[in-house]
């Protein structure tokens, strides 16, 4: 009888091994991630949903996503240790830029042209640069030559210059034009960037695309 339950037992680890080894893993859930222009991975309609797990893959619905699924999960692996990587290099604070050279194109500036440079950061910036999107944003995570980034509408190139965009509250300087007040959460509270006590944006307001 011992022999019959061990002969039994081992049966059963090997269905077991092999169903986990033939049947995958349910799919990751969904994220709603609307960034613009993003078409679905299995029938190229408009995708606003994300695979929450590698944040690349995207498909409009569950039920592509799980068409999708026996493909999709080796390479859900993949961009997962590429994002971990990614996000290492980003949080990663660069070196100090060498003084009279432009961080943004490299290129060394007399001393009669004027740098613009970040304190904090010591990010320097020529005229062409200091005005482009992506060279003429310094290393600092919440703000861009000293200007917080919640104090500005949102824009895709609110970065730390490395890629790793700003996700903090928002709460711009109005100009004159009052935003509606929708946009806002009901009650003030201390901004996670300045600690202004103000009224902030809620979140889906915060998202640089609906700004695109």
């Amino acid at each position: 009888m011992l022999l019959i339950s061990m002969s039994t037992l081992a049966g059963a680890m090997v269905i077991i091994t092999l169903a986990a080894m033939l049947i995958p893993d349910p799919p990751h859930p969904l994220e709603e991630d609307r960034c613009g222009f993003a078409f679905c991975e299995v029938c190229m309609k408009e995708a606003p949903y994300t695979c929450s797990a590698c944040r690349t893959t995207r498909y409009c619905s569950r039920r592509c996503q799980g068409a999708d699924w026996r493909v999709h999960r080796q390479s859900c692996k993949i961009h997962q240790k590429l994002n971990e990587m990614n996000t290492r290099i980003a949080m990663t604070p660069p070196k100090r830029p060498p003084l009279g050279q432009c961080t943004g194109c490299n290129a060394k500036v007399s001393e009669s042209r004027r740098l613009a440079m970040c304190k904090d950061c010591g990010y320097q910036a020529c005229g062409s640069c200091e005005s482009h999107h992506s060279r003429g944003t310094c290393y600092c995570p919440n703000s861009n030559f000293g200007k917080k980034y919640c104090q500005m509408e949102p824009r895709w190139y609110h970065t730390n210059g490395r890629g790793r965009g700003y996700t903090g509250d928002r709460h711009p300087e109005t100009q004159g034009q009052p935003y509606p007040n929708e946009m806002y959460e009901p009650a003030k509270r201390a901004c996670d960037n300045c600690g202004l006590v103000t009224k902030v944006f809620k979140k889906e307001y915060r998202d640089p695309w609906v700004w695109h």
